[in-house]
């Protein structure tokens, strides 16, 4: 298939509504007066066929997602998408994350893929530069694999959750009954409870960015600020860094 321009791919399924949330900050964030000049997309939502990145991370399951978003990547190269992103932190944890790049490599592919974690890191640098001490919140995956400690590569400093509050937050994202996974009707008082609990904490802990550094806290926290601090909305930072890398001139100025 030959596009005008180069087309945006998002890997979604991780969870659906994340997929969904990526997407629609990509339309939000692109400078267009119609239909005609917002920029082209496609958006593969597979939830059935990606394995939960946490769970293998931990242990629980077998087969690494890595395969199974490859191949998502690999057709969407075949449609002609010249940039893609993940929506989702924990998939660019290294078990996962280089596991992607190596298989790429070994195909004939212009794909490009961007990496969330790097553009955190560079959204900080230009948007907050006088910010060295961030505070992290994501799944159980993100925080066993530090995924975020990348950030120390960019000069930043990061702070982490405890272990105990690690636990609360992943079930806020995971619980049965009141995590964001479970429910579709809008309402997360619990959950909310758990994340704002832990930015308090955080912040007590000297912090002065706070990074959503899962795709799903995004969805039911919309505001730029948390507890009084900056928020930095990762699913955000990446469908600003894909418009930029396939026509920057389309990229709305930041008004965060």
């Amino acid at each position: 298939m030959d596009f005008k321009k180069g087309v945006i791919g998002i890997v979604g399924g991780m969870g659906p509504g994340a997929g969904l949330d990526l997407s629609s900050k990509v339309i939000s964030q692109t400078l267009a007066g119609s239909d005609q000049e917002h920029l082209s997309q496609l958006l593969f939502s597979l939830p059935s066929e990606i394995n939960d990145r946490t769970a293998f991370i931990m242990g629980r399951v077998n087969e690494n997602p890595a395969h199974a978003i490859v191949r998502v990547l690999l057709q969407m190269d075949r449609l002609g998408v010249e940039v893609a992103g993940l929506a989702c932190n924990s998939a660019h944890a290294a078990p996962i994350f280089d596991v992607i790049l190596q298989e790429l490599s070994s195909h004939d592919t212009n794909i490009r893929l961007l990496n969330m974690i790097e553009e955190v890191a560079r959204f900080i640098g230009h948007y907050y530069p006088g910010a060295k001490r961030i505070g992290i919140l994501g799944t159980t995956g993100t925080h066993m694999t530090r995924l975020y400690d990348r950030l120390e590569d960019f000069g930043l400093e990061v702070i982490n959750v405890t272990e105990k509050e690690q636990a609360k937050l992943h079930s806020a994202i995971y619980h049965s009954e009141y995590g964001i996974k479970s429910l579709a009707n809008g309402e997360y008082p619990r959950a909310l409870e758990l994340l704002y609990a832990a930015c308090r904490s955080l912040k007590d802990r000297g912090v002065e960015l706070l990074v959503f550094g899962c795709t799903e806290f995004p969805m039911v926290h919309k505001d730029h600020r948390a507890e009084g601090l900056p928020v930095i909305d990762s699913s955000m930072v990446l469908a600003r860094a894909m418009i930029n890398a396939v026509a920057p001139e389309k990229l709305k100025p930041w008004e965060g």
